[in-house]
């Protein structure tokens, strides 16, 4: 009977530790058909420059989310010096990325992402300053989902 007690609270642990780990993931799972998808970095850059108005020449670079020692985005565009728009060859690529953000301990990231895209806001991240673009009306209008990850 001792066997089977520990037995069932190991299992009890392991669900407690799996279900949390499940809302890390995006839920483009849930929502795969609906969420959005470009043809390109072109395409997906003129469509988040219709809504937030990116500045037209941006300082910095974008952030690279390295995986096994290779980029994970096929292409990147900066829209403003903190806000990052990436795109994805695969979504196993997006779903490795976000993982990566979400495990950030530098503070609060703003994401707004489709089937093969994210925008990224690391102003939280790099100057600590309230992010000011409109991420509901962004995710509503590219047909995207809006998150924020890291601590």
């Amino acid at each position: 009977m001792a066997k089977r007690g520990r037995l069932l609270k190991v299992a009890v642990a392991t669900f407690l530790v799996a279900v949390p780990l499940t809302a890390c993931a995006p839920q483009a799972e849930s929502q795969g058909e609906n969420l959005r998808t470009f043809s390109s970095i072109d395409e997906a850059y003129a469509a988040v420059d219709g809504i937030l108005s990116c500045e037209p020449d941006p300082a910095g670079e974008p952030i690279v989310p390295m995986g096994d020692g290779v980029p994970l985005t096929s292409a990147q565009k900066l829209c403003f010096q903190d806000v990052q728009l990436d795109f994805y060859p695969d979504q196993s690529a997006l779903k490795e990325s976000y993982q990566l953000l979400s495990d950030s301990n530098q503070g609060k990231i703003h994401l707004v992402y489709g089937k093969n895209w994210m925008v990224v806001d690391f102003s939280g991240t790099t100057s600590g300053q309230p992010f000011t673009w409109n991420t509901e009306r962004l995710a509503k209008e590219l047909n995207g989902e809006y998150t924020s990850v890291g601590s």
